[in-house]
């Protein structure tokens, strides 16, 4: 049967009162995603929950239809708390939106992780971030682009294209970092950029548009993988010699650099990081000290070191 549950749960109103284990009942936790569309977000659920059942836990996956539906994340959250999970980690979409649903939470003293993400929330009581650094994410992959211009131009120059996600706080961190460093880069110009939403699609039609109305692209930098394949795929159609850089390193995309169709994807790893966000929770419901900011690994791939990383 699929590990992943969602279903009313089935305890006394009593027992909901007041977050924390209770004895004789299973730890319930509440995985909540911004949606499931995105391979990134599946491989965080996969590892959260596999790495939750082998403590006997009983793991809830909750994500809505689409990542750009802030209202049903924030119903998601206030219906984890209303069934009284023991504790939950969230992948928010918007910080504020989700803030109030928060704070619903704390007064139930339900513990509430954050996940791919290390920027406190303001307003609410967070009891641990897990995720890597957003801005140094976004600087890794400027260095990747300017290192790879200088390998298709023989020098420094070129142009690109970024695609963001929806405005928030994930999308502005990247591009920032990755603008620091190429604005340093006088030879290196960008012509453009526009929110691709987080989907392959967003991401395929704005490359389009961007291929059409520049005499030339040399790069296409898209803040998550599934943008960067609509883009990859965009490049394809219409035989052009456009790099394309991602960020996520899912395993589709992976397979995507082995054939030559993506370029280069930073990977940020989250089935990893589903599992250290479910042992820091275990730590702290233990009663054990947790590090509140628990920061996880960034490695570029393309297809030189790509073998090593596909399974």
């Amino acid at each position: 049967s699929d590990p992943i549950v969602n279903e009313e749960a089935k305890n006394d109103p009593d027992d909901l009162m007041v977050g924390g284990p209770r004895p004789g009942k299973p730890t319930t936790i509440a995985v909540i995603s911004p949606a499931l569309s995105s391979q990134y977000h599946v491989q965080f659920v996969e590892g959260a929950v596999e790495e939750g059942e082998s403590y006997g836990w009983k793991m809830t996956s909750l994500a809505g239809d689409r990542e750009t539906n802030f209202s049903a994340q924030v119903d998601l959250v206030e219906s984890a708390v209303r069934k009284g999970v023991d504790a939950m980690t969230i992948c928010a979409i918007n910080d504020k939106a989700i803030a109030g649903a928060i704070e619903k939470a704390n007064e139930k003293e339900i513990p509430v992780f954050i996940h791919n993400s290390l920027t406190e929330l303001e307003g609410v009581e967070i009891q641990g971030y897990t995720g890597f650094n957003q801005r140094a994410a976004g600087r890794v992959c400027g260095e990747y682009a300017v290192k790879a211009l200088t390998e298709k131009n023989g020098e420094a120059t070129g142009t690109i294209y970024i695609i963001t996600g929806i405005p928030g706080f994930h999308s502005n961190e990247r591009v920032a970092g990755f603008r620091e460093v190429v604005d340093k880069v006088p030879g290196i110009e960008i012509v453009g950029s526009g929110p691709g939403n987080w989907e392959r699609l967003g991401g395929m039609n704005l490359a389009q548009t961007a291929l059409k109305s520049n005499p030339r692209v040399d790069l296409i930098f898209a803040v998550s993988d599934a943008m960067a394949q609509g883009a990859a795929q965009a490049v394809q159609e219409a035989a052009k010699e456009t790099l394309t850089l991602g960020l996520d390193g899912n395993p589709d995309t992976l397979q995507d650099i082995k054939n030559g169709v993506v370029t280069a994807s930073l990977a940020v790893f989250p089935k990893e990081m589903g599992r250290i966000a479910i042992q820091n929770m275990k730590k702290f419901l233990d009663g054990e000290p947790i590090e509140k900011r628990n920061e996880t690994p960034l490695t570029m791939i393309d297809r030189s070191n790509v073998d090593e990383y596909l399974n």
